[in-house]
């Protein structure tokens, strides 16, 4: 069942940015699919995952390499979805969190939300080593 489609803003550093109409679907229960012409205006490439959000970051282990980023909340170093977010609705919304500390309901955005500045997302291992500190803050504070 087709969610929706996205507009996904991809970008290198110090090079113009891109909109890429990525298509989103419900493949069955837990599973996902990102559909995406990749390179821009190339074949149409499917990134399959247990939510959207690791959709997302399954296209993004694919174009980081390369220098490109995602301009979108879900690449931001400091945004995932809780486990609530991914079962029950797909991980479209996910939390922003502060190193060590619990997230709230205020803390909620969209995943494929775009964010105005490269300098603001990062790449999916930045991302794991921020959830990995993370948690250690966490810890020591519970």
């Amino acid at each position: 069942m087709e969610l929706e489609t996205v507009q996904l803003t991809v970008q290198r550093p110090g090079s113009a940015k891109l909109s890429i109409p990525a298509k989103l679907t419900a493949l069955g229960e837990y599973l996902y699919r990102l559909s995406i012409a990749w390179p821009a205006g190339g074949e149409r490439r499917h990134f399959d995952a247990p939510d959207l959000y690791e959709c997302l970051r399954e296209f993004r282990r694919v174009i980081e390499p390369e220098g490109f980023r995602v301009l979108c909340q879900g690449a931001r170093p400091n945004v995932c979805p809780s486990g609530m977010a991914r079962s029950m609705g797909g991980a479209w919304k996910s939390y922003t969190h502060k190193l060590g500390e619990p997230s709230s309901i205020d803390d909620l955005v969209e995943t494929f939300a775009p964010v105005g500045d490269i300098a603001s997302v990062g790449t999916v291992e930045e991302q794991d080593e921020f959830f990995r500190r993370h948690w250690e803050e966490f810890e020591k504070r519970a």
